[in-house]
């Protein structure tokens, strides 16, 4: 049975690429492939990853510094680098920059799965999620903060911030919003109190695109 966690792989050792996404599909991953940084950039902005596994030596850059330009601080997603065992200084600045693990090549399929399963749970129970690069939101308090100062929430609103948070992996369609919010079947409030949200987002914490809506699929919320 296949799960919602969606891992993005990258990675241009071709067989190893191989090796890597039958390892993942064999234990229920979604798995998106990329052989660079260019194509990697193009898949951020398409899908919402639970994990990204990052080989430091890449054809047009260094794992490094995509983490550094274009992860960190911009998105909620754990990372793992690929490295090899000899490039001690590559896994300390890895740590250093702020990833969240490392794993040597060669290496053993159960200790990359254990540390998978870690960082995907880590990032699940987390508390503060990180929104943007000045917003946070705090789910132990309930509270929304941009540049550590708390935005006010209605109770609806932060009922729905938790919602899509938590939902991140998937769309939160309309009868599930109702249900949560206590509103009728066919009720269009729910619809409007998200768009009060968003409004909210851009004016008070300049998130423009946070929330999104598909036709016939719900919203989603893309951290």
């Amino acid at each position: 049975m296949i799960n919602d966690q969606h891992i993005l792989l990258v990675e241009d050792d071709e067989s190893l690429q191989i090796l890597i996404e039958k390892l993942l599909r064999n234990n229920n991953y979604i798995v998106s492939k990329a052989n660079d940084i260019n194509e990697s950039k193009k898949l951020l902005k398409l899908f919402v990853f639970d994990l990204i596994i990052l080989d430091v030596m890449l054809p047009d850059s260094t794992g490094l510094d995509f983490y550094k330009d274009h992860i960190k601080d911009r998105i909620n997603t754990p990372v793992i680098f690929l490295s090899a065992l000899s490039d001690v200084d590559d896994r300390v600045t890895g740590l250093e920059l702020g990833a969240d693990d490392y794993i040597g090549k060669p290496f053993d399929s159960r200790e990359l799965l254990l540390k998978i399963k870690k960082n995907i749970l880590k990032k699940q129970s987390s508390d503060m999620v990180k929104l943007g690069v000045d917003t946070e939101f705090d789910l132990k308090k309930e509270q929304l903060l941009f540049k550590g100062n708390k935005i006010s929430l209605s109770s609806n609103e932060v009922k729905i911030l938790k919602l899509l948070i938590n939902n991140s992996h998937q769309f939160l369609t309309r009868d599930l919003l109702n249900t949560e919010l206590g509103l009728d079947f066919l009720s269009r409030s729910g619809d409007m109190q998200i768009s009060r949200l968003r409004l909210k987002l851009k004016k008070e914490c300049n998130l423009d695109d946070l929330i999104r809506s598909v036709h016939g699929k719900g919203y989603k919320i893309f951290l």
